[in-house]
């Protein structure tokens, strides 16, 4: 393996791969402890607009700190999914390549659009719940936060976060059962981790994917990233000393 390896990438292609794949699979716990000690997150995704619009402004500092770090952390899914398809397919890699990075980028595209309705919009909206004191006015300030957190939640959590994502991880890992670049493990891996993900999003079609669905789909890809991170990181040094 080690052959093919030197055929298709560098060791600093390995140790960037490795490293970006090594902060994706961190990187998740720091939204995780901040907005769920702050507002409960993620199950605070389901409270109604009288208790979770409150709350935005009452915990602004952590929240904000808090989906930003989730904002990071969703960009650099296309940042590593870029590097580990360039270490399975090479630099000159095919369609099945670029169908990846393509999905992995709509991915993060998606997941930002969710992210970005709690940095703007709904502060935006609790400012205005405030001096909402009339049923009529509460009525429309419930109507919206329900719509924009429905269309946000879709598009991020749905799309992003499990359809885009599962399909370029299920891709990536078939291609590297063809190329044989990465060991078996990480296709084995990463195959699993993609149909945790496709499950959840069996939502759209009325199905309830079970409440721990998406806790357990993206636990799997978090290590999914993490393993890999430090195999590459260890194949890069052994690299960089032939």
């Amino acid at each position: 393996m080690m052959e093919k390896i030197g055929k298709y990438s560098s060791a600093s292609v390995f140790k960037w791969a490795g490293f970006a794949s090594i902060v994706q699979g961190l990187l998740i716990f720091i939204p995780t402890f901040v907005l769920g000690a702050a507002i409960n997150w993620p199950d605070s995704l389901d409270d109604p607009a009288s208790v979770a619009l409150p709350r935005l402004l009452e915990n602004e500092g952590a929240v904000r700190v808090g989906y930003f770090a989730y904002l990071i952390y969703s960009i650099l899914f296309a940042i590593s999914m870029a590097l580990l398809s360039e270490v399975v397919f090479g630099k000159n890699g095919g369609i099945l390549m670029r169908i990846v990075i393509a999905l992995a980028v709509a991915s993060a595209l998606a997941r930002s659009i969710g992210i970005v309705r709690w940095l703007f919009p709904m502060f935006d909206l609790a400012e205005i719940s405030k001096g909402a004191t009339t049923t009529e006015q509460q009525f429309i300030v419930s109507t919206t936060f329900e719509t924009l957190n429905s269309y946000g939640g879709t598009i991020g959590e749905v799309l992003g976060v499990s359809l885009f994502a599962a399909i370029a991880i299920l891709l990536l890992s078939v291609g590297n059962l063809k190329e044989r670049t990465l060991p078996k493990w990480f296709s084995h891996f990463g195959l699993i981790s993609a149909i945790g993900l496709l499950w959840t999003s069996v939502e759209m079609l009325g199905i309830n994917p079970g409440s721990n669905a998406i806790f357990l789909g993206t636990t799997l890809v978090q290590f999914w990233f993490l393993f890999i991170g430090v195999w590459l990181i260890f194949k890069s040094t052994r690299l960089a000393s032939k």
